[in-house]
């Protein structure tokens, strides 16, 4: 056992320390594979005051902290590359309500669905939803800021965060948030750490809005050759869709071996009017030629689905990429790849009321120069190379090369430098130093 080890099982005992290979392997690394961990330790802290610690020990001691969640990530973001302390925040779970409102209080450990059930135990919504709800948490969700299928009616996991408690790089806890419900008092502070995939410190707990159940919901699947039809319907914003979601030819056939056409387009409706929803009914009907409502166990049986391709493509070595172009844009867009790209069979899925390809592309070879074919398309549509998955370790050397975020790079660095000047906090994330 090196000197820090002992020093650290020393300090914190073997219950929150841990360095055993299996447990290194475990909690060093997202759903990223493509890059190598190498943590030197994972701790497991029970309250505020042991990240405390082990923040003060991390600054005695020269070393670098990685702030953990549940490692769902698909950037490497949560990947220890530099012998850093990985902390898992699994520990610290508790959740409750807040006496006298419709707000849940959740520690950064929580399991996204331990909050959603919650929730819906009372007739509520927490409307963050994506296929890792099961094993994400809270804290790593507002730190990467993430949104999924129904972002086009709920927006992302900031939309409905209220206040939340961190813990910055020189140990201080503070908290951050509205006040009051009207409140001009300066900018909002805790937008930095939404989103900052823990370059800024250590979420420790966040609280939520919640909402109350659609009293109408229906679903319905569309079957077209062509998405012209289709973007008639989503060109114009409306309250009662809360999610677009597609599978292509490949993807289709992939999941069951047959494909009635080469687009299969599944919308959501919730609404408190029933009439909202008849007359959308009626509108997409008259706009696209082959509709089916489907009935509870089939639109379960679609979502199931569209959670099972992703791994099916991890498991078969994708390229994956998670691009976000004009949604009226989405079918010339997936064309330009198609055309020039070769040796490869490609796969696209994904939101379409918000423009977000989910990318996938099987090389008979790997070859880089064909990924930056790729993203020069993407930049000549003005995307995002991050719709939902951040940036991570994974894409620090591709967003800086997009015009857009130069300037928006240079101001995170300043802020980083000032917030975590011995930078111990997330090394690697977003920048090489």
């Amino acid at each position: 056992m090196s000197k820090i080890n002992k020093d650290l099982e020393k300090k914190f005992g073997s219950k929150k320390i841990k360095f055993d290979s299996e447990t290194l392997i475990e909690y060093g690394q997202d759903w990223y594979k493509g890059i190598e961990p190498d943590p030197q330790a994972i701790f497991f802290p029970e309250t505020a005051k042991d990240i405390q610690e082990i923040i003060y020990f991390a600054k005695k001691k020269g070393l670098k902290l990685l702030p953990s969640g549940g490692r769902t990530g698909l950037s490497g973001g949560a990947t220890a590359v530099c012998k850093e302390i990985v902390v898992s925040m699994k520990n610290l779970n508790e959740i409750n309500w807040i006496k006298g409102s419709h707000r849940l209080k959740c520690q950064a450990g929580v399991i996204t669905e331990t909050a959603k059930s919650m929730a819906k135990e009372k007739s509520r919504i927490l409307p963050i939803d994506f296929s890792s709800t099961s094993s994400s948490m809270i804290g790593g969700n507002v730190a990467t800021n993430a949104a999924g299928a129904k972002f086009i009616g709920y927006g992302s996991t900031k939309n409905h965060v209220r206040n939340m408690t961190v813990i910055l790089p020189n140990g201080e806890i503070t908290p951050l948030g509205k006040v009051a419900e009207k409140d001009a008092s300066g900018p909002d502070l805790m937008e930095l750490f939404i989103g900052s995939e823990g370059v800024f410190g250590f979420i420790l707990d966040v609280t939520f809005e919640t909402y109350p159940e659609p009293k109408f919901s229906e679903s319905i699947c569309l079957n077209a050759d062509s998405l012209d039809d289709l973007y008639k319907i989503i060109q114009e914003p409306s309250d009662i869709i809360s999610a677009i979601e597609f599978l292509d030819l490949n993807s289709q056939l992939l999941l069951s071996n047959e494909a009635p056409s080469k687009y299969e387009v599944l919308i959501e409706l919730n609404s408190d009017s029933e009439d909202k929803i008849e007359y959308f009914l009626r509108d997409v009907v008259e706009k696209v030629s082959d509709v089916n409502l489907l009935n509870s166990r089939q639109t379960k049986l679609f979502w199931e689905k569209r959670e099972l391709l992703p791994v099916k493509l991890s498991e078969m070595g994708a390229v994956k990429f998670d691009f976000c172009v004009d949604k009226l844009s989405t079918e010339k867009f997936m064309n330009e790849v198609e055309m020039n790209i070769s040796k490869a069979k490609i796969f696209n899925f994904g939101h379409l009321g918000d423009g977000n390809i989910h990318l996938n592309i099987i090389f008979e070879e790997q070859n880089d120069e064909q990924v930056s074919v790729v993203y020069e398309i993407l930049k000549s549509f003005g995307g995002s190379p991050s719709a939902e998955h951040g940036i991570g370790k994974r894409k620090k050397g591709i967003w800086n090369t997009f015009p857009q975020y130069k300037q928006k790079l240079k101001l995170l660095e300043t802020l980083k430098k000032s917030i975590d000047p011995d930078e111990i906090i997330a090394p690697k994330v977003f920048f090489d130093n």
